[in-house]
């Protein structure tokens, strides 16, 4: 029986093998002590280096009711009762762009096989996210568990425009929730600069400290002074980026946003199970200061 080399653990672990390839390794895990040994050294290794990354976010769950409010007050919606609390992003205000020609696809996802033992970031984002996890509650005081029925599974999707590549890298299906990790890259692989298009706004804020972009610019929404806006890195001509859709129609479900911009997880979770199989729809029209079009359709099942 051939035991694994610590890289292809660690790829493995990252969800970055073939579905057959994790297949494999997850079967042999069953079988060997000694690759179990190392695949848990691992692990330990990858939570202590992903707990010093996450240190940074701490002060950013502080603030998590104050968003919560100021995403509340100008997102319209037609139930509340069906948006999680949490640090969203307001996508649906949206500045129009023209497109060109799209780099489209359509890819079918189902969910059979391996339950993949993640511990990237991307799972961190699903299963340590209390605000879905513990923040869907319903009226009587009951909460929903999203993670029931959970599975991860790999995907390599990539939709490119302009040099820019709208990379999907993770995927995980639950009865009740659907989150999608994704990268924005270059051609060369790495991450798209997080560059917002500022010109001929009245801003409030850039966002800029010492250099560096924290946090997405704020400018004033028709020039007025009491009404302001927080500009958007991912744009869509129509909608939203990114939106959960049964045949034509959008699902009246909670979105969540964790991670950097330029690459995160988008969640859609709701108080109820979902009907699979649904349609994840990809429509950007500008990434940061660049225009084009990056659209595509993943179906996802729940088997």
């Amino acid at each position: 029986m051939k035991c694994y080399e610590s890289g292809e653990l660690q790829a493995y672990i990252d969800g970055e093998l073939s579905l057959d390839m994790m297949g494999k390794v997850s079967k042999h895990l069953d079988e060997c002590e000694v690759c179990q040994y190392k695949f848990n050294e691992l692990v330990e290794v990858n939570d202590y280096r992903a707990s010093l990354e996450n240190q940074g976010d701490l002060q950013n769950k502080i603030y998590i009711e104050v968003a919560w409010d100021t995403f509340n007050s100008k997102l319209e919606r037609k139930s509340k009762l069906n948006i999680i609390k949490g640090r969203f992003n307001n996508m649906n205000k949206m500045k129009k762009f023209s497109t060109v020609a799209a780099a489209s696809l359509l890819i079918f996802i189902g969910c059979s096989g391996v339950a993949i033992a993640t511990y990237n970031l991307f799972s961190q984002h699903v299963l340590e996210d209390d605000v879905v996890n513990k923040g869907l509650v319903r009226e009587d005081g009951s909460a929903v568990d999203s993670t029931k029925e959970g599975k991860f599974k790999p995907l390599d999707i990539k939709i490119k425009d302009k040099d820019i590549i709208v990379h999907l890298t993770g995927l995980y299906v639950a009865e009740s929730r659907v989150s999608v990790n994704y990268k924005i890259e270059t051609v060369n692989g790495n991450l798209v600069p997080i560059e917002y298009d500022t010109e001929g706004l009245e801003l409030k804020s850039d966002g800029i400290v010492d250099g560096k972009q924290v946090e997405a610019p704020e400018a004033y929404v028709g020039k007025e002074v009491d009404k302001v806006s927080q500009l958007q890195f991912l744009e869509s001509k129509d909608g939203l980026p990114f939106e959960l859709k049964k045949g034509n129609k959008s699902l009246d479900i909670g979105i969540r946003q964790v991670g950097a911009v330029n690459e995160g997880t988008i969640t859609f979770a709701g108080f109820n199970p979902i009907d699979y199989p649904v349609n994840l729809d990809i429509n950007i029209s500008k990434i940061g200061k660049i225009s084009g079009s990056w659209t595509g359709q993943v179906e996802i099942k729940a088997e």
